[in-house]
């Protein structure tokens, strides 16, 4: 991409600044949304270091003297907002419903199938994948993908464990009717049945 214009310091500065305070606000938004005890120190351990190492300063750190172009910088502003709006949307769906923070073994009270929850399982770990893809689009490198990477895999990892809770709970029935028709990160497209 040698001949292409790239973005002044200024609008690089803003995004950076962007993906810092989305990394920090999900820690601090997830704090007054989520149910917690102190027992859940694996999940809130895995949480911070997440989106305070791995998103708000790597993203910085690896961002650093790297070359912005206009269409990734936008790109990436899209996905970042896209990323803070889903993850407002399912914040205030499950508020009050007793969710709890993640690797925790505890589920809610009832599956939640509303807002962002009636299209897929785990919009909350979607809307964290979606910041942490927005860092390699607007700065593609190996480094930015591995981060990427590392944590798609452990919110991954956060799901899936969400999901062997409540099907050994007494939601498992509502929970497997609602896995039949939810996809767990990707909506699922319906199929016209055939006559």
């Amino acid at each position: 991409m040698h001949g292409q214009a790239s973005v002044t310091s200024v609008g690089q500065m803003i995004l950076i600044l962007g993906f810092i305070l989305v990394f920090g606000y999900f820690p601090t938004a997830g704090a007054r949304t989520f149910e917690r005890d102190e027992s859940d120190v694996k999940g809130a351990t895995l949480a911070q270091f997440s989106f305070l190492v791995t998103g708000a300063i790597g993203t910085a750190l690896l961002s650093y003297r790297q070359v912005l172009y206009p269409v990734n910088g936008v790109a990436a502003a899209v996905i970042l907002l896209g990323s803070i709006s889903l993850y407002e949307w399912a914040r205030r769906t499950i508020r009050g419903r007793r969710f709890h923070i993640g690797w925790s073994g505890d589920v809610p009270d009832a599956v939640c199938g509303a807002g962002p929850y009636a299209f897929v399982r785990h919009p909350v770990y979607l809307s964290y994948m979606l910041a942490f893809l927005a860092v390699p689009i607007a700065f593609p490198r190996l480094s930015t993908l591995a981060v990427f990477l590392f944590n798609v895999a452990l919110f991954a990892h956060a799901a899936c464990d969400d999901e062997r809770s409540l099907a050994a709970s007494e939601l498992k029935s509502a929970y497997a009717a609602y896995k039949e028709r939810t996809g767990m990160f990707i909506p699922r497209v319906r199929r016209a049945s055939r006559a």
